[in-house]
């Protein structure tokens, strides 16, 4: 894999990121923001471990040459979470006009377009995330524009069925970036700590904004809405002579390519490392993804699963590997 600037590992967890925002089925409410805020802080210093690894000189494809086992445990996260973003695709695409009927058609098309992206390889990737990153910007600025004639500031006020605790493990569940970053940092030279708090501070306030304006727009038919997202764009056009929903439904379709497409890349160079001689890794993670996909949307999985397994990724494993006799004499 080739090597990716700071900036474009910023693009992509934060576009990747994104993509759940507007997945999200809970109500966007103060004490989520506040609880959100809580759990960025913890997950950056989460990412203290990863980082003094790195810094000890250790290079996570070359473990895993010699260590099969290691990059199991990631592949069968990230095969885990692009089946759940297929989910999550399937779910929303049943409560928005998306111009094709049948969620798992729906997932099948987006499959394929993911399979051609990931042929282009990750620095491909790396550079349109850039683009789309800007598209999505661009986006929300558009729906605060629409959405200032409906806002009442009125509606901004605690709710009765929210905790900051639940907001809090909300985000941390919801974590995906942790992991990534893990395996991303491999492919950069430069792995200071400034250079990741925009990550999380960018997340934090994508949450945040759409929380406020979704507030302020929807009120009390916030806790109504399946889709808070989509349920704020509905009201909030900028346009008075024609919807801009289309825009909404491509931005939600590209950051679902990119987030899928980064799964399968990251999947699929895992598979290779610990199976050098299998061919079509890309299909296979496809595959594997909708199937899991299939099986996940008649499963529920614990909230204190998703965090053991979180925390055995970014917490156990790197200090594990921290503290291994080989990592202690490169570090002295």
């Amino acid at each position: 894999m080739n090597r990716l600037r700071s900036n474009q590992i910023f693009a992509i967890l934060l576009v990747s990121a994104a993509f759940p925002l507007l997945c999200r089925t809970d109500a966007f409410t103060i004490e989520g923001i506040f609880g959100a805020a809580i759990a960025a802080v913890v997950q950056l210093l989460l990412c203290l471990p990863m980082l003094r690894l790195y810094h000890t000189g250790f290079s996570f494809c070359d473990y895993a040459r010699k260590h099969r086992i290691l990059p199991l445990f990631f592949l069968a996260y990230l095969l885990i979470q692009g089946g759940i973003s297929f989910v999550r695709l399937q779910s929303t695409s049943q409560d928005i006009a998306l111009p094709f009927s049948g969620k798992f058609l729906a997932a099948a098309l987006i499959a394929l377009v993911c399979l051609y992206t990931v042929s282009l390889g990750i620095q491909a990737l790396a550079r349109s995330s850039t683009v789309i990153l800007g598209i999505l910007i661009l986006t929300l600025i558009l729906m605060c524009i629409g959405a200032i004639p409906q806002a009442e500031p009125q509606n901004l006020s605690l709710s009765p069925d929210d905790t900051i605790w639940r907001g809090f493990l909300h985000s941390m569940i919801h974590a995906d970036e942790l992991p990534l970053l893990f395996l991303l940092l491999d492919f950069t030279e430069k792995k200071q700590f400034r250079r990741i708090i925009p990550i999380w501070a960018g997340k934090f306030l994508m949450g945040a904004y759409l929380s406020v304006l979704g507030m302020a727009v929807l009120g009390s038919r916030m806790a109504h809405a399946d889709h808070p997202f989509f349920a704020i764009v509905s009201v909030s056009q900028p346009l008075s002579t024609q919807r801009a929903d289309a825009i909404y439904l491509l931005v939600f379709v590209m950051l679902c390519v990119l987030r899928i497409t980064l799964f399968t890349v990251l999947a699929a160079h895992l598979l290779r490392l610990s199976f050098p001689k299998l061919r079509y890794t890309s299909t296979v993670c496809l595959l594997l993804m909708l199937g899991i996909s299939w099986g996940a949307s008649a499963v529920t999985v614990p909230d204190f699963v998703s965090l053991a397994f979180l925390g055995i990724l970014v917490l156990l494993i790197p200090g594990l590997l921290l503290f291994l006799p080989e990592r202690r004499r490169q570090a002295t």
